[in-house]
């Protein structure tokens, strides 16, 4: 693995581990500074990872990153289909203008744009650090939901959960 695979693949667990570190904050304390701090940190390296994914492994061509998502589709799924990468685009578009608004208007997001938000996201990240992990790196993805499903569903002591 040359180092800017590698890169790519570091700067997507890293996002993984800020949009699991921020979603459990979130739960607690969505308008927090620390909070939105670790969100806006995720969403710039989700960022980071699209931009070194399109420069170290597509040669910054789209038509590339197509053809290679539709073939980790077709390994996973049997379904020759790139239209994933359209989901990856929005996914980063969607997260750094949550984490946008998210510092100019804490905690003012509707809850309905909160819930899909919150869906979407998780929708992604689990096909990305679970399904389509082809290692036993999956197990530290599955861990990780199981971590923000018991956190979202069994709070401990300490205040209300807000989402």
């Amino acid at each position: 693995m040359t180092t800017g695979v590698l890169f790519v693949h570091a700067t997507a667990w890293l996002a993984f581990a800020a949009y699991v570190g921020g979603s459990l904050i979130g739960l607690r304390t969505p308008a927090s500074l620390r909070f939105r701090c670790v969100w806006l940190t995720g969403a710039l390296l989700l960022l980071v990872h699209l931009l070194a994914a399109f420069h170290f492994i597509h040669g910054w061509s789209h038509a590339a990153a197509y053809a290679d998502t539709a073939r980790q589709t077709r390994e996973v799924t049997g379904l020759d289909w790139g239209g994933g990468v359209y989901f990856n685009y929005a996914l980063a578009a969607l997260w750094l203008a949550d984490a946008g608004i998210q510092l100019a208007a804490p905690g003012r997001l509707p809850r309905q744009a909160r819930v899909a938000l919150a869906g979407f996201y998780a929708f992604m990240w689990f096909n990305a650090a679970v399904v389509f992990v082809h290692n036993p790196v999956r197990w530290v993805g599955a861990a990780a939901f199981a971590s923000l499903a018991w956190r979202k569903w069994h709070p401990t002591s300490g205040g209300p959960v807000h989402r």
